[in-house]
């Protein structure tokens, strides 16, 4: 395995693993499962998340499990507020510890109900994450994950913009290996789920019908870079930077916008 290989794949890792901000859930019915509490007190947890208090919302639902036990709408919360958690650290060992417990907890919330589409969400989200620190072969295996279930994740649930923001990355990272990088992934590794730029448009537009925030923007320019199609990209970012705030990372999204207008510009 050559140095640009490996360095292509750490990129493949790193960038699925760094997904939306996922805070605002269905209701308990949509899980398929009655929530033993009620759906004010999960409400209060996303709010918390929402701006950006993701300690507090942490210990609200894990109070709330040592309660009332393991519960699906509980148990996706606490993965992704782990994950959230770990975004705001800066030391790789408590990143680690944190996004080890979130999987933990998106794999027992699978158990519980594995008819849960944010269950399936948050799998795929720390996978990505975990890809992070893995080596070639292990990114390689989280990649497939997070293929997987951001796909049953929407067969579940058509209206989880995340999810397609999630697929739509992954899309963009797997296709943009070259010819030489995907030979190597497929005869090492057993290779990779087709993919492609125009599907993660398709994605991403279809995460902004649902949800239109920062985040779908910014990576849906980012994919318009790979593509060489500067001007969509210049119109995403430019919209990027007119938006109004909207969740606790909005700021480096905003940041990120502003920088890659004036490489494009």
């Amino acid at each position: 395995m050559n140095a640009l290989l490996r360095m292509r794949l750490w990129t493949l890792g790193g960038l699925l693993a760094v997904v939306p901000f996922l805070w605002a859930p269905p209701s308990a019915a949509q899980s398929g499962t009655q929530a033993p509490f009620p759906d004010s007190t999960l409400a209060l947890v996303d709010t918390l998340r929402a701006q950006g208090d993701f300690r507090e919302a942490l210990s609200r639902t894990s109070n709330l499990r040592d309660k009332y036990g393991d519960n699906v709408e509980l148990l996706w919360r606490m993965s992704l507020t782990r994950v959230d958690i770990a975004k705001t650290l800066d030391a790789k060992s408590a990143r680690k510890q944190q996004y080890e417990q979130a999987l933990e907890l998106a794999e027992t919330a699978l158990t519980v109900d594995a008819s849960n589409a944010h269950a399936h969400l948050a799998k795929a989200v720390v996978e990505g994450r975990m890809a992070l620190d893995a080596g070639t072969k292990e990114r390689v295996q989280r990649s497939r994950l997070v293929k997987k279930h951001a796909d049953r994740a929407i067969e579940l649930d058509s209206t989880l913009d995340g999810a397609y923001h999630t697929r739509a990355r992954w899309n963009r990272e797997v296709s943009d290996l070259n010819f030489f990088e995907r030979a190597v992934v497929k005869t090492v590794y057993g290779g990779l789920p087709e993919s492609s730029f125009q599907q993660a448009v398709r994605d991403f537009k279809r995460a902004i019908e649902l949800h239109d925030e920062r985040f779908h923007r910014l990576e849906l320019a980012r994919t318009y870079i790979k593509m060489e199609r500067y001007d969509k990209a210049q119109e995403q970012l430019t919209t990027v930077t007119e938006m109004p705030a909207q969740d606790p990372f909005d700021q480096k999204y905003l940041e990120e916008a502003k920088r890659l207008l004036k490489e494009i510009g």
